[in-house]
């Protein structure tokens, strides 16, 4: 499976649950989580790899994660549709 196809997956589960879900890009600034998503007030930043261990974050991107982490919000790094299905459940209680 692909970034991309992951990347779906996740958009149709968010939307499955009602989640708030957006792709992210940061203005003039490489390394940014892929995605959040928000439920009742939390928010999650997710950043979406190839599950066959291909992709790996990049410098860049995990010092971006590390910063968002030291500011005190929660980012999560998944390869797989478990994972994604977990964070789901997480956030909306489920």
């Amino acid at each position: 499976m692909s970034e991309i196809s992951l990347q779906r997956y996740f958009k149709r589960e968010a939307a499955k649950h009602h989640l708030f879900w957006r792709k992210v890009r940061w203005e003039g600034n490489r390394g940014c989580p892929d995605v959040f998503i928000a439920h009742r007030g939390r928010i999650m930043f997710i950043e979406l790899k190839t599950p066959d261990q291909s992709g790996k974050l990049s410098g860049k991107q995990a010092r971006e994660i590390d910063r968002l982490k030291a500011a005190g919000v929660e980012v999560q790094v998944f390869d797989n549709k478990e994972g994604i299905d977990a964070a789901i459940r997480d956030i909306t209680g489920a």
